[in-house]
């Protein structure tokens, strides 16, 4: 089964294990596609100023330490 093709920019190499969906991401990652957050390669658009929503997007999916995810 095919995973995401979105990338973490953690490490510039950690993809999201997710398998995939539609276009080429996962549920989660096409999701942020169709609401025009990430570009057709899944770079995170600039207009995504909040903080912790690039966060989640950027981390979903990838193996990552818990202690830099999300921050209160």
């Amino acid at each position: 089964m095919a995973k995401c093709k979105f990338r973490s920019s953690y490490g510039g190499s950690e993809r999201c294990w997710f398998e995939e969906y539609l276009n080429g991401f996962c549920e989660f990652h096409n999701r942020c596609f169709m609401n025009e957050e990430i570009d057709e390669n899944g770079v995170i658009k600039d207009r995504v100023t909040d903080q912790n929503r690039r966060r989640e997007i950027n981390f979903h999916g990838a193996e990552i330490p818990n202690r830099i995810y999300l921050s209160d």
